[in-house]
């Protein structure tokens, strides 16, 4: 269930148009064409996940705990915006990424997101236990 030490510095990339689904817009701020901080999030999420593909046993996946992201830049509906999460750390089944994302003229964002190891069957356990 922990990830292996080797593992750190590999590095997941997600590279994504700002289409509707992605903007500001979408979340709530109306006319707002630019990509939204929760699609970020997302985004950031999905590279993370890309950085343990091969990392994992048969059975388990990983959940994203802890996301710190500074929003530093707009990017504008219909640009391209490429998003990197590096693996900086492993403790247990704890693997923390260190992220960036651009466009093609500046940084948008950095930050940090950590996600844990999970067994999945234990956690559809944990979830059955909540659902009415």
């Amino acid at each position: 269930m922990p990830v292996d030490q080797t593992a750190i510095g590999r590095e997941g990339i997600m590279v994504a148009q700002i289409e509707d689904d992605l903007t500001a817009a979408r979340y709530g701020n109306a006319g707002l064409a630019a990509l939204a901080t929760p699609a970020l999030v997302g985004l950031f999420e999905q590279a993370a996940m890309r950085a343990l593909d091969g990392l994992l046993a048969e059975g388990e996946g990983s959940v994203g705990s802890v996301v710190e992201i500074t929003h530093l830049a707009p990017t504008p509906a219909g640009a391209e915006v490429t998003v990197r999460a590096r693996l900086t750390e492993v403790d247990g089944r704890q693997a923390w990424f260190d992220l960036e994302a651009e466009d093609e003229h500046e940084q948008v964002a950095r930050g940090r997101h950590s996600r844990v190891v999970v067994e999945w069957a234990r956690f559809e356990r944990l979830l059955t236990r909540k659902r009415p």
